[in-house]
């Protein structure tokens, strides 16, 4: 009996180390939080309104300067010292923060470029502090 309960025991705590291994988050209601890598990278990013202008499609930018005004449902205007773009940002994207021309924002996305026009879509928007 005893050889048994241990063995159950040895099953039950090697189950959970592999699922905890596999990718396994248990939920606690709590916020899990994420890192990564930050720092160089191989890719260029662009980081001025001209430049993206004149870049190829999908291209990588962190822009920095101000959204000047709304041209429509995800659609805004942004500035920076160089220019300004059409820039796509999604709902999600602002996090319940309030932006007004006034504030500096940090755009991460990449350049889309059509037939007629130039513009960038954001993946990432930060309140510069």
């Amino acid at each position: 009996m005893n050889k048994m309960t241990l063995t159950v025991f040895a099953m039950a705590l090697s189950f959970t180390t592999m699922t905890s291994q596999a990718g396994f988050q248990p939920t606690t209601g709590e916020p899990q939080i994420q890192g990564g890598f930050q720092g160089p990278s191989a890719r260029q990013v662009i980081h001025d309104v001209v430049s993206a202008l004149n870049a190829s499609d999908d291209a990588q930018i962190e822009l920095t300067g101000h959204i000047i005004s709304s041209i429509g449902h995800d659609d805004y205007i942004f500035r920076d010292a160089t220019g300004d773009i059409k820039v796509e940002i999604d709902d999600d994207l602002w996090r319940g923060n309030t932006v007004t021309p006034e504030t500096q924002v940090i755009i991460r996305g990449e350049v889309d470029k059509d037939w007629s026009e130039v513009t960038i879509d954001a993946d990432n928007i930060q309140i510069v502090q």
